[in-house]
């Protein structure tokens, strides 16, 4: 938890509390406890002071790293009796008073919620209207969501270290892939054919070996299905030989922890001339974007610079036609951390611009399901204290294998 960029968040929004309540699994509840393991848990922090926790009691050894908190336990605070209110609306308004009055907590008061529903809705309508002192402003960004772009030292060193076991992961299947034999125009191992659904739980078990999930679903698809570009692909079939096929591969740690995001585009054999040529378009714009991929750099710039390129060699864009399906139909690169989608946001509308801690992927791709193909290209990058720009992905960008 960077606590001085929540502080200088708060103060920019005239925020005076930060509230957030949820599960360890909860990715900015997560992040404020520095990876502790609870399974419910309420984070106060008043700005510019140090942070309150309310926790389980037998998760007590789960949070005792976090000495520059105030812990409390639920059970000091005689939680329990209001589960005797019948009606659910006051019930978690006397839950809050409780809270808000044993901590002081009142001013503008930013709110973060894992279970926000109909019924908290009504909670905090009523606390607005019946507690003096006490209001819930619109501000434009999430606080934590925002505070969590700026990776510190630490957590860089732990996203490097998924960016490693990663690649040795992905090499490990990519040359198990390459020494297959080539039959009939498809993968074949010990007679069988070898199938996307194959290459996706070796990879699996690569990862898990290394104390990787793959939680979110990786990428392996070929062919048209290659050209959409969420397609995860089809499962029953055979790698075939010619055809480019997407691996994009975006891991965590396990226990809730940072990812890590690349993608590769290879064929097992020679594809078309089209193939070839659209590869290497993406190819030449990716290492172009990522040596502009600067501290300072407007992200905007970055994918004006890709969208120019790909409209001058003939491609569709969702800048000429917002409807696209064919060309490059996905914008340039998002944020990297706890989340596998964080800021900044590198498309045409972004107003980010690059900043040291930042950790970011540029991924562009070319789309064509109609022709049988797909293409993308994706590293991860990260901008260190001194503004050197660093990209963490090594694997090879040969087409052909």
């Amino acid at each position: 938890m960077n606590a001085e960029r929540i502080d200088s968040l708060m103060a920019a929004y005239g925020i005076d509390w930060v509230v957030v309540e949820g599960s360890g699994s909860a990715t900015s509840l997560f992040y404020l406890t520095r990876g502790a393991h609870i399974g419910s848990g309420i984070f106060l922090k008043e700005r510019g002071k140090s942070p309150i926790l309310v926790h389980i009691d037998m998760e007590r050894d789960n949070v005792k790293h976090l000495t520059d908190f105030n812990l409390v336990s639920f059970s000091s605070l005689n939680l329990r009796e209001l589960n005797q209110i019948k009606d659910p609306v006051e019930r978690g308004f006397s839950y809050y008073v409780r809270i808000f009055e044993k901590f002081g907590v009142k001013g503008k008061i930013y709110f973060q919620g894992e279970r926000f529903n109909n019924v908290s809705l009504q909670v905090f309508k009523k606390i607005s209207s019946e507690l003096k002192g006490i209001e819930f402003p619109p501000i434009k960004e999430d606080i934590v969501y925002s505070a969590r772009r700026q990776k510190t030292e630490d957590e860089i060193e732990k996203i490097k270290s998924v960016a490693e076991r990663t690649q040795e992961a992905f090499l490990t299947l990519i040359n198990y892939l390459k020494g297959l034999k080539r039959v009939n125009g498809h993968l074949e191992d010990n007679g069988n054919p070898f199938t996307i659904g194959m290459a996706r739980v070796f990879l699996r078990n690569e990862l898990i070996k290394r104390g990787l999930l793959d939680s979110s679903g990786m990428i392996i698809a070929q062919g048209r299905d290659g050209g959409v570009p969420h397609n995860h692909g089809n499962d029953e079939e055979p790698i075939r030989v010619g055809v480019p096929v997407v691996f994009d591969i975006y891991p965590k740690e396990y226990g809730g922890g940072f990812y890590f995001d690349m993608t590769r585009t290879y064929s097992f054999g020679e594809p078309s001339n089209e193939v070839i040529d659209a590869y290497e378009q993406v190819k030449y714009i990716q290492e172009e974007a990522v040596k502009q991929a600067t501290v300072g750099k407007a992200c905007k710039e970055l994918e004006e610079l890709v969208v120019n390129y790909f409209e001058s060699k003939g491609h569709d864009t969702l800048r000429k036609n917002p409807q696209a399906q064919e060309g490059y139909v996905h914008s340039l690169g998002h944020g990297v951390g706890l989340d596998v989608h964080e800021l900044p946001v590198i498309n045409l509308n972004s107003e980010h611009t690059l900043e040291k801690g930042d950790v970011f992927t540029i991924e562009p791709g070319l789309y064509y399901p109609s022709k049988g193909f797909g293409i993308r290209i994706e590293d991860t990058l990260y901008i260190d204290g001194n503004g050197n720009t660093i990209n963490l992905t090594y694997v090879p960008k040969d087409l052909v294998l």
